[in-house]
C-alpha cells in the first residue's frame, strides 16, 4: 500500500515488512527493531547524528532518518515495529 502524510503518521509493521519512502521522507523508529533497506550507498541519512547508514545496518530508536534517494527505507526485524513517518511511503 502507498500513503503520504505532511505531518508524522504512526505506521505499524510486522517482522519482514518493508517500508520505503520517496525522496525527502522521514522515519523515526519508536518500537521494535529494523534495518536499513537500499540498493546502493548511502542508504538513509541519520539526521540525529549527521551520519549515513547502509543496507543491513540497524536503525537506532528515536533517531530521525531521511531518504535522500528513492526506494530507501527500513525492514522490520521484530514481531511489532512502530515507526513515525512523514512524507510519501509504501509498505510491502
Amino acid at each position: 500500500s502507498s500513503s503520504s502524510s505532511s505531518s508524522f503518521a504512526l505506521v505499524t509493521l510486522t517482522s519482514g515488512q518493508t517500508l520505503k519512502g520517496d525522496i525527502g521522507s522521514e522515519f523515526l523508529l519508536r518500537v521494535g527493531t529494523a534495518v536499513c533497506v537500499s540498493d546502493s550507498s548511502p542508504g538513509l541519512i541519520d539526521t540525529t547524528d549527521g551520519t549515513t547508514i547502509n543496507a543491513g545496518a540497524s536503525l537506532t530508536k528515536n533517531h530521525l532518518y531521511m531518504a535522500t534517494i528513492e526506494n530507501r527505507g527500513l525492514k522490520a526485524s521484530a514481531a511489532t515495529v512502530k515507526v513515525m513517518v512523514r512524507g510519501t511511503y509504501t509498505v510491502s
